[in-house]
């Protein structure tokens, strides 16, 4: 997309928050680099992840509504962040960030799917092999994958408790298809990782 409006740029380190519920939605925000986070507080004051924002996304669409902020953003990891005034944006700017919101709201369709499906070892499966593909993951010497995160992240991203993640982290771990470290977690077996997601 060739923009035209004017754009400024926010630098985010990991786990920085970059509004908070309530907060004045005052400018769209589109992702340049790094990986995003939104979250929503539960009744019982519970973190609970409701998407992630990829390289390119845009959110923060409350300022459309002239409104206040209804959810938190957080930076999972060091992020690059283009603020946009939505005065300025003009009917072909627009247009492009509404198919970018329409392809995060089908992932997010897919994303609750998999939150309301099958036993929480697959869904910490599946949440693994997701953050796997995002800039939270590096890749070691021999192309695994190795995922910044620690059982609270999966925790908030699986809808459970840290004490059910870590029992199912233990239990893949001693399957043979991860290995777990100090706020990382490496997929030594994908396929059979995807097996256990799939629920066979």
């Amino acid at each position: 997309m060739s923009v035209t409006y004017p754009v400024q740029t926010l630098n985010y380190t990991r786990r920085q928050t970059l509004y908070h519920n309530g907060d004045p939605a005052q400018s769209v925000f589109r992702v340049r680099d790094g990986l995003v986070r939104i979250t929503r507080m539960t009744p019982e004051g519970r973190v609970m992840t409701v998407r992630h924002v990829l390289p390119g996304d845009f959110f923060g669409e409350e300022a459309f509504m002239d409104g206040n902020r209804e959810e938190i953003a957080e930076a999972l990891t060091n992020a690059q962040i283009e603020a946009i005034d939505p005065a300025m944006i003009n009917h072909v700017e627009l247009m492009e960030i509404t198919r970018s919101l329409s392809h995060q709201m089908q992932r997010l369709m897919d994303y609750e799917y998999h939150l309301q499906t099958g036993d929480l070892r697959q869904r910490v499966a599946r949440y693994l092999l997701e953050l796997s593909g995002t800039p939270l993951a590096r890749r070691d010497e021999t192309g695994r994958p190795i995922i910044s995160a620690t059982h609270e992240l999966l925790a908030e991203g699986t809808a459970s408790t840290r004490e059910s993640v870590s029992k199912i982290i233990t239990d893949l771990r001693q399957d043979g298809l991860i290995e777990s470290g100090y706020r990382s977690i490496t997929l030594v077996d994908v396929a059979e990782l995807q097996i256990t997601a799939d629920g066979f």
